[in-house]
């Protein structure tokens, strides 16, 4: 699959329609308002330049069967209202029956006809679903679409489920958002796929009754919503003006308490800025205000700046601080700019009475974990004293730790069949119910999201290696399930990555993979979106082979260490060298 670029500068055509009708786009009929304000957002550019036209024509009398087909075909890949000239080619029966909503698959290729048989044969590259989140496919797409003659022409007697999107309309005229809702009270992206809007307003309208609608079927098990599930758009319009959006709810939302209402705003919040920049949200109800924590006393309005930090999807992290290993003993290695400068750490990890395999640190930069003794045993370090704890021994093949932002502390070990996940706490050992992921292949790199809920991991099954996401629910145990595949060797992408190494978040939407064609080509960087529907080098290519990824959240500065000991850092364009002489390394995070 042809790499995206989603970023608004790469690619900005915009279908030129009414928008009056995104419910064939949504589930729990989300529409777009016709009428009432549409104001600019501050900070946005106006309507977009170089707009395309895209005009979907009606059959004509006497089309044949191909020219029938090619004409829906037109229809159902480019936005219109309702897809009603879309309906036009298909049976009465057919077009009563078609719901476009249900989904859309993204193909590349044209229909064959024979007669009055027409058929499309085609590669399929990715699907959205009803609740448009995208799945990157590589299969074959075939339907026959059943001509028959109706009050003397040709029409569709069998539509395909949804829409038929060719790849260069979706690459055009789609892009992708996030819905936020909340895990472990915390906020999780949810990525979904809508048709460009010119109108910054209707984006507004459109992602709040996404939102409203709830998150994703594969999402839903790991999070929550604080938005009571009946609560819907009074006068079905978000409204936008100087930055500030006004959500008008119904009546549920007055049931909220306080913590709820916080959370509600945090979702709407977070929603709306990334999409369209707004710099506060007021929500009314019944067209009064509604009274949210934090918002301005005067006003209602809830800034952007004022939810709580705690809430963010990526962690505040504390301090820049880089731990490196160098012949078994972990130092820290000075952030400040010039030469990299490694000083021993504090304690036994320190002075190499334990050779240290792998480690990790927590978040506010209080405690380190580490992985010894040829990975058999865990041990636990606060970084102030340099005190050690061991917590685990007598383990086979430790994965490299992780502390999530819970302050949990986190590792897999075992081999093949028999892998374990445990998760350790200031005072509990607790098994992590994972058969589901570890039964199907052996973990080899694992990394939690900066938000807590979601798990990306590397696993080697029948023979190759694989990347894919889980979730991670916590109720009554600590769960981990939901295998989604992230297919990294589409047919038509550029960048193909059979060989995987580790991996890493970048942000909340993104990973870092350390991945390579094949094994003759060295292990390189690559920046992988969380659905693979892009997939692309992190820097220039080098002639270095990297075995490890270690990321500094929010600056998002990268250090990859190489199986000769010598670390580059991330300059944006290049990999400068860093460091030499080291096995391991860790961010905080």
């Amino acid at each position: 699959m042809t790499p995206r670029r989603w970023a608004p500068e790469s690619r900005r055509a915009v279908l030129v329609v009414t928008l009056c009708a995104l419910i064939a786009l949504l589930t729990s009929c989300v529409t777009v308002p016709t009428a009432g304000p549409v104001k600019k957002v501050e900070g946005q550019q106006q309507t977009c330049q170089n707009c395309v036209n895209v005009e979907v024509a009606a059959p004509s009398f006497g089309d044949d069967p191909r020219q029938i087909v090619e004409g829906y075909l037109r229809a159902t890949s480019n936005y219109q209202p309702n897809y009603s000239v879309a309906k036009q080619f298909l049976t009465r029966a057919a077009a009563e029956k078609w719901s476009p909503e249900d989904g859309a698959s993204i193909y590349k290729g044209s229909p064959t006809a024979n007669g009055d048989q027409v058929i499309l044969d085609a590669p399929l590259i990715g699907k959205l679903d009803g609740h448009r989140s995208y799945t990157a496919k590589d299969t074959r797409l075939r339907h026959d679409f059943k001509l028959t003659k109706e009050d003397g022409e040709w029409r569709i007697g069998n539509p395909p489920a949804g829409l038929l999107v060719t790849e260069s309309s979706f690459t055009r005229f789609y892009s992708p958002y996030s819905l936020y809702f909340v895990g472990n009270g915390r906020l999780v992206p949810d990525a979904i796929y809508l048709p460009d809007l010119r109108s910054q307003a209707n984006i507004a309208s459109v992602l709040v009754k996404a939102l409203l609608s709830g998150p994703s079927a594969w999402l839903r098990p790991a999070v929550t919503s604080a938005i009571p599930p009946s609560t819907a758009l009074s006068g079905d319009a978000v409204t936008t003006s100087d930055g500030i959006a006004t959500v008008p709810l119904n009546d549920p939302v007055l049931q909220l308490d306080e913590q709820q209402r916080l959370e509600m705003a945090a979702q709407v919040v977070y929603t709306l800025r990334e999409a369209v920049g707004i710099k506060g949200v007021l929500f009314t109800v019944n067209q009064q205000p509604l009274k949210v924590p934090h918002s301005d006393l005067a006003s209602f309005v809830v800034a952007a700046d004022a939810i709580p930090r705690e809430l963010d999807p990526i962690p505040f992290v504390a301090g820049e601080q880089l731990y490196a290993v160098r012949n078994g003993a972990v130092a820290l290695v000075e952030p400040a700019g010039g030469p990299p400068k490694a000083e021993p750490l504090l304690g036994d990890l320190g002075e190499a009475r334990y050779r240290v395999d792998s480690l990790a640190v927590s978040t506010p930069n209080t405690d380190l974990a580490a992985v010894t003794n040829d990975r058999t045993t865990l041990r636990w370090s606060p970084t102030a004293t340099g005190e050690v704890t061991t917590v685990l021994s007598g383990a086979r093949n430790l994965l490299r730790p992780q502390f999530s932002r819970f302050g949990e502390l986190w590792v897999i070990d075992g081999s093949g069949g028999d892998q374990r996940m445990w998760v350790f706490t200031a005072d509990k050992k607790i098994k992590v119910a994972a058969s589901k992921i570890l039964g199907k292949g052996e973990v080899t790199a694992f990394k939690i999201s900066p938000d807590g809920a979601r798990m990306a991991l590397i696993r080697k099954a029948n023979g190759s290696t694989e990347l894919g996401l889980a979730r991670i629910s916590r109720a009554d145990q600590i769960t981990v399930d939901g295998w989604r595949p992230l297919d990294t060797t589409q047919t038509g992408q550029q960048q193909k990555l059979r060989r995987l190494q580790d991996v890493a978040w970048i942000d909340a939407t993104e990973l870092l993979v350390l991945g390579s064609p094949s094994a003759s080509v060295a292990l390189q960087p690559f920046r992988i979106s969380q659905d693979a529907s892009s997939i692309t080098a992190e820097g220039e290519s080098a002639n270095w082979e990297a075995i490890e990824l270690a990321v500094l959240l929010r600056k998002q500065t990268v250090i990859a260490v190489t199986r000769n000991g010598q670390t580059y850092r991330d300059q944006g364009s290049q990999w400068a060298p860093f460091l030499d002489q080291v096995s391991t390394v860790a961010y905080p995070g």
